[in-house]
């Protein structure tokens, strides 16, 4: 495993999705989504796929993810804890982008700035799953938890690979 640090997550997604995404690729992204997700993948060339998560619940529909991937999919951006609803997904939800992401090859991109502020469920990392390890780059800061949003530092984390191309 290695560790980029950044000037913020903001970075650490954009570096990640300039060295995974070729033009005319796919970004399967859960919707609503951090206003910048558009912004990073539009600079990256991508297309964005996006999943909605619809209220009250914004619980994950699994059959919306799996007619989400298009045939340029390459990277699965998640946000959990989600922002901007603040649902935390369950293990089941997490279990179903694991599948997808391991059926089509496609590396997650875990945004988790907010992993430690969770008040009701439980934060699960995507990357603990089974078969994700190897894929998933992990994005944290200390803006959220420790509320330094004007400090700007983040990390991405993961395996070497993975890491070494968004450096």
């Amino acid at each position: 495993e290695d560790v980029l640090i950044t000037f913020g997550a903001t970075e650490a997604i954009a570096a990640a999705l300039l060295a995974l995404c070729d033009p005319g690729d796919e970004v399967v992204v859960l919707e609503p989504y951090y206003d910048s997700y558009a912004a990073c993948i539009a600079f990256a060339g991508a297309t964005r796929r996006p999943v909605t998560l619809r209220p009250p619940e914004f619980a994950l529909d699994p059959d919306a993810l799996r007619a989400a991937i298009g045939p340029r999919a390459r990277v699965m951006l998640l946000n959990t804890p989600h922002n901007p609803t603040g649902r935390v997904l369950d293990r089941p939800e997490l279990e179903a982008i694991a599948a997808v992401c391991i059926e089509h090859d496609l590396i997650c991109v875990s945004d988790e700035v907010y992993e430690h502020l969770v008040y009701d469920g439980h934060h699960i990392p995507p990357a603990t799953l089974a078969g994700m390890a190897n894929r998933t780059l992990t994005i944290s800061s200390v803006g959220k938890s420790f509320s330094f949003t004007g400090w700007k530092i983040g990390w991405c984390s993961g395996p070497a690979d993975l890491v070494a191309a968004a450096r």
